[in-house]
């Protein structure tokens, strides 16, 4: 081959032709053709361009094409990644490829390329351009995988450039390029690139791992082989036909070694098995016989061919331990393996329930775009700006499927509720709303949602929305609705509507509004800044005040009484740091010691509001009965992430950490030094048998985070983990 092809600017660029044209033998003879006079047209534009490493330019661009090779994908896909910064870096123009290549190409390539301005700033710029590429992407998935591919060999080739770029590209990638990646179910490439995230972020992190695992790399292959052979005797076993394979594990072990899940010497003991069969009834088969065999119970078995991965991904995954290794085995079918190596690209290949899948995570992801377009009044770089902050948000939020009886998925935050999922069906229908059958079991529209579950929405046409639904509605659609709903109602029907929600909200405690008084009325009039009922109903329909904060306002003495008890013991925690309750006193539930920067929930108890973590254990009770009396809440923001604020005028939280080691003398006084360094103060060190648990006083979860950073480089990387009860 290398005879025929014709010579480019360099040797370098002439064996990145090589290789690329050696892996696009799938096209054919017209698209190779058109393949390799795309290397000359891109060699001809970046003849001037070099690399950081001094290499032509154009060796970047094709390697892409290389790696998106590897999946087989067209020929205006391998095009548009050669020329992928043309458009950006040199003279040539949307025009130019239009004419040579075709518009497909030079719409793929439009979608890869960065927008900037002089006029904005450097944050600006970049959320303009990640919003180009989820425009792009909801109009064509190829745009994302050729900046999957991009981003894969730039991480792969970071170390000409400083440390703290390779450390912000790195952060960059993890926080938008793989978990959107995932999303789109393409987690073949969002692996790779996550390892090398990874490598860039923490050098001495990642080395130490990497040693370790080329350490026990021998026996860690004499077990894969083992583990291997015994799998593929349980096939035959069981006159199964398919083909068992060794997974690099390695992208799970740094993740959970990175994300502070497990010790090094457990971490290497993990081993994983991919399993491909013919038939669904066959993955079943196997299943049963390894869950009978090894007792595997429910936490350890993942029924995503049921119920498929947001990304539309399905298999069904069973872990278990033999012999002191942790073993994954992930079953599916050959369509299940086709569709899961390009998600949302592959959609026509998948099964109509992943597909399915994959649709309700597109209008989630059209639906960040289509509230950009309704709320923008600013310009596109500003409004660009809040969209990506609500697509980080969703990107990093935990996820559920729910399914509507026809057997629709839709795609909801974990904590979602009945009425959020009313209205993701639509605001026709979250309008309307009066009660929910969730599994066939009537419950209330408050009712928070669990992964698979099947939702019908009940609906009276004559019902409409309630304020003190925006208390407990999660999803920023749902929200956007009830008080669209609202604000194009009369002053008058305003008033009405909040009137109704505060009777409401005092019934629950079987209290109406006739039981108010002068001097309670007064003390809500002093608090909102207002002088009439009238004034109050409004703010309650308008989304302002909650209805249920009233009643906590109200109910408040218990809750008072025992901040100042709490004060009086040096636990100081002030009610204005949760900006959706100022004015309302609040109380820190001690079942789960929320700190600063957890989400948090607030109960409206009788006495007043407690506030909790999203995940306390105490709620669950309160939920199934009263779910209403559950509400959101949210932090007041400050501008330094890192803490918070100033450590010695503000508010301090105690957290409880578990590190598995116990700490000597010498390492007790590290530690206490260490931590004062960054703010942290040290109540009480807890030396057991086994481990060490520590009392800190911090200002942020965030804050916390950077302890356990500190403390796990200090004592050689052991597992800490948040206690939320002692």
């Amino acid at each position: 081959m290398s005879q025929t092809l014709p010579k480019l600017s360099h040797h370098l660029v002439d064996d990145a032709q090589y290789n690329l044209m050696r892996s696009v033998g799938y096209l054919s003879a017209e698209a190779r053709a058109e393949i390799i006079d795309a290397c000359h047209f891109g060699d001809v534009a970046h003849i001037k361009d070099k690399r950081k490493s001094g290499e032509p330019y154009i060796t970047h661009p094709i390697a892409v094409a290389e790696i998106l090779a590897g999946f087989r994908l067209d020929r205006d896909t391998i095009i548009a990644a050669i020329l992928h910064d043309t458009v950006e870096d040199t003279a040539v123009t949307y025009a130019d490829i239009v004419e040579h290549y075709g518009s497909t190409v030079a719409r793929l390539v439009d979608g890869v390329t960065k927008l900037k301005s002089s006029k904005h700033d450097k944050l600006q710029n970049k959320a303009a351009t990640f919003h180009k590429i989820l425009t792009a992407t909801l109009d064509d998935p190829r745009v994302l995988i050729i900046k999957l591919a991009d981003r894969l060999h730039n991480m792969s080739t970071l170390d000409a450039v400083r440390p703290e770029k390779q450390r912000a590209t790195a952060r960059e990638t993890l926080d938008f390029y793989v978990p959107f990646a995932r999303l789109m179910g393409l987690n073949d490439i969002a692996d790779y690139i996550e390892v090398l995230c990874y490598r860039n972020l923490d050098p001495v992190m990642y080395t130490r791992l990497s040693d370790k695992l080329l350490q026990h790399g021998l026996g860690r292959n004499f077990k894969k082989e083992a583990i291997h052979q015994y799998l593929t005797y349980v096939l035959e076993n069981l006159d199964l036909s398919g083909h068992v394979k060794v997974l690099d594990s390695s992208v799970i072990m740094y993740r959970r070694f990175f994300r502070n899940r497990g010790e090094i010497n457990d971490l290497i003991r993990h081993y994983a098995f991919e399993i491909v069969l013919n038939t669904i009834e066959a993955c079943d088969k196997l299943a049963y016989y390894l869950i009978s065999k090894y007792q595997i119970d429910n936490d350890h078995i993942e029924d995503n061919i049921r119920r498929p991965l947001p990304g539309g991904n399905q298999s069904l995954t069973l872990t278990y331990e033999r012999d002191n290794d942790t073993i994954k085995v992930i079953i599916m079918t050959k369509q299940m393996q086709k569709a899961a190596r390009l998600g949302a690209i592959g959609a026509n290949s998948a099964s109509e329930i992943s597909q399915s899948v994959i649709q309700a995570s597109l209008r989630n992801l059209k639906d960040l775009v289509h509230d950009d377009v309704q709320n923008e009044e600013n310009t596109d770089y500003q409004s660009s700006v809040s969209t990506i902050d609500a697509l980080m948000s969703y990107l990093h939020a935990s996820k559920i499927l729910c399914y509507s009886p026809q057997g629709r998925a839709y795609e909801l935050p974990r904590g979602a509720t009945a009425l959020d999922f009313a209205y993701a069906v639509g605001p026709f229908v979250g309008n309307v709303a009066v009660g929910a059958n969730i599994d066939d079991q009537p419950a209330k529209l408050g009712t928070v949602l669990q992964d698979g579950q099947k939702v019908e929405i009940e609906i009276d046409t004559q019902a409409s929305p309630k304020a003190e639904w925006l208390g407990f509605v999660v999803t920023n659609k749902a929200r956007q609705q009830v008080l669209r709903w609202f604000k194009d109602l009369s002053e008058p029907e305003k008033q009405r509507h909040g009137q109704q929600a505060l009777d409401r909200a005092l019934s629950t405690y079987q209290k109406s509004l006739a039981d108010l008084n002068e001097e309670d009325w007064q003390n809500l009039y002093e608090w909102r800044g207002i002088t009439t009922q009238a004034e109050l109903f409004e703010q309650i329909s308008k989304g302002i005040l909650l209805p249920q904060l009233v009643v906590s306002r109200l109910f408040s003495d218990e809750v008072a009484d025992k901040q100042a008890e709490d004060a009086a013991f040096g636990k100081r925690q002030s009610q204005h740091e949760v900006a959706t309750a100022t004015g309302v006193e609040l109380a820190f539930g001690n079942c789960c010691h929320p700190i600063y920067g957890d989400p948090i929930l607030g109960h409206q108890s009788r006495h007043g509001l407690v506030v909790h973590r999203h995940k306390c254990f105490s709620l669950d009770e309160i939920r199934k009965d009263h779910p209403y009396q559950i509400i959101q809440l949210s932090w007041r923001k400050y501008n330094d992430s890192a803490t918070g604020h100033d450590f010695n005028d503000k508010t301090y939280y105690l957290a409880y950490l578990r590190l598995s080691l116990v700490l000597t003398d010498e390492q007790i006084s590290e530690v206490i030094y260490h931590l004062r360094e960054i703010n942290i103060g040290v109540e009480k060190i807890n030396i057991r048998s086994s481990d060490t648990v520590m009392h800190l006083l911090v200002l942020s979860r965030d804050h916390l985070t950077q302890a356990i950073h500190t403390l796990r480089s200090l004592l050689d990387f052991p597992n800490i983990r948040r206690l939320y009860q002692l």
